[in-house]
């Protein structure tokens, strides 16, 4: 009886260590976290298993690299970019009234996949220097979710400062294939799409193809390139009016590239007579046939700064007038022309009296400008080269139209059967000027297959 008296008392001590006879918590499996690695998914973490009395309870601290990510503290973790390559643990804690234990789980290392391109990039918009374009992202794979950035193309070059979704086109756009490269950027790569192209057009050219009605992916690109062209050489503004005969009829002939409106006070062209129009251009027939500019030399013209110039792709000898006009040449009249003759003698006269400068050729299809720039010089070109220069005596101001094909002098006189595939009217040209008025024209008609 006293053996088993002090028996019991020894066990109840045990019972009771800790003050009540529990077991504190102890761990016998390891927390398991579960769950996909890339960067964004959801990790879980399960208690693990524990024995212990009375009764326990678990809190979780998640862990990076061994150090506690803060505030996560939850059974669940949504991976973030900063878990990339590093080890993600959970450490689970334990806990009743006779103490407290951890236990930390197995580890999973953070993922990502680097971005990849499914669908391009596109730009929108209207393709006109002024108009503003827009580019998509495009479509990409790529965990976590890329970040972009833009940068904007004309040509192989990049655009300066354009960096955003949005780019407004100016002038030096214009012809140039314009497109937006856009990078994906996560923790895991970088990738680059690059969109559609756009060929931009000029402001000016836009509005000369909505009036004419002008189409064809040639046609336009050749008006496209011409206006470009002038603007960079500087003489865009010195034209009143050009007329670049592109397109196969009357209807698309008659039009003033410089002011495009079906209107007299905008020099578009009025055809009369007998006129043959083709893609090459427009054909008089030398016997009654005119085209009337309805360009005063008085009204619009300067005395000492003048140009008119003529595209002739015809070989002819007649005495024909391409452009002009006169009081009464013969008299020695004011007056404005150009008369371009093979084997013979061609006339460069512009806003002068009785006096010609002359210049004799074999062929006359070439592109001519009669300049003048100044009290008394005229200067006569053909193609690229100054072929006749001099002074020519002054009587002021033509107070006819100016038309193609003929010389109107009250009447009409010296019709023309020269084919006109250009003419334009405007301010004197310098001699650079003139030279690279040439380069641009001859551009022009190389494009639309009909240069001589």
């Amino acid at each position: 009886m006293l053996t088993v008296t002090i028996t019991n008392t020894i066990m109840s001590k045990t019972r009771n260590a800790g003050g009540g006879g529990g077991i504190p918590p102890s761990n016998t499996v390891a927390p398991v976290i579960s769950g996909s690695s890339v960067i964004g998914s959801t990790l879980s973490s399960t208690t693990g298993t524990w024995v212990g009395d009375p009764v326990i309870t678990y809190s979780y601290q998640w862990k990076r690299a061994g150090v506690d990510i803060v505030g996560e503290i939850n059974s669940t973790y949504v991976l973030v970019a900063a878990d990339y390559n590093q080890a993600i643990t959970c450490e689970v804690t334990a806990t009743n009234a006779f103490g407290t234990a951890s236990a930390t789980s197995n580890s999973i290392t953070g993922t990502a996949t680097a971005p990849v391109n499914t669908v391009a990039p596109v730009i929108s918009g209207t393709a006109v220097v002024g108009q503003t374009l827009s580019s998509t992202t495009g479509t990409w794979t790529g965990t976590p979710i890329p970040t972009y950035t833009y940068q904007w193309y004309r040509g192989i070059s990049q655009i300066s400062g354009a960096t955003s979704s949005t780019y407004t086109l100016v002038q030096a756009d214009a012809t140039f294939s314009v497109t937006c490269e856009v990078t994906a950027t996560n923790i895991a790569g970088v990738a680059n799409a690059t969109s559609n192209a756009l060929t931009i057009i000029d402001a000016d050219a836009q509005a000369f193809f909505t009036a004419s009605g002008l189409t064809g992916t040639t046609n336009q690109s050749a008006i496209n390139q011409l206006v470009v062209d002038l603007k960079g050489f500087g003489i865009w503004t010195k034209m009143k009016a050009i007329y670049p005969m592109v397109g196969g009829t009357a209807a698309l002939h008659k039009w003033n590239l410089k002011d495009p409106q079906d209107t007299n006070a905008a020099f578009r062209l009025v055809f009369a007579g007998g006129w043959t129009h083709s893609s090459t251009g427009a054909t008089p027939n030398g016997t009654n046939a005119y085209a009337d500019t309805s360009l005063t030399s008085s009204v619009t013209l300067s005395q000492n700064s003048t140009h008119l110039s003529y595209y002739s792709r015809t070989q002819s000898n007649g005495t024909e007038v391409e452009i002009g006009s006169a009081t009464n040449p013969g008299a020695g009249d004011a007056g404005s022309l150009l008369e371009i003759r093979t084997s013979g003698i061609s006339y460069f006269r512009v806003n002068s009296g009785a006096n010609y400068l002359t210049y004799t050729d074999a062929d006359s299809r070439a592109f001519y400008i009669g300049n003048r720039t100044g009290a008394s010089v005229v200067n006569g070109w053909r193609n690229s080269t100054k072929v006749a220069t001099g002074t020519t005596a002054s009587t002021g101001l033509s107070t006819r139209v100016l038309v193609l094909g003929a010389l109107f002098t009250g009447g009409f006189a010296f019709y023309s059967t020269k084919q006109c595939a250009f003419s334009s009217i405007g301010d004197g040209l310098t001699d650079t000027e003139a030279a690279n008025f040439y380069t641009a024209v001859q551009a022009y008609q190389t494009t639309l297959s009909r240069q001589v």
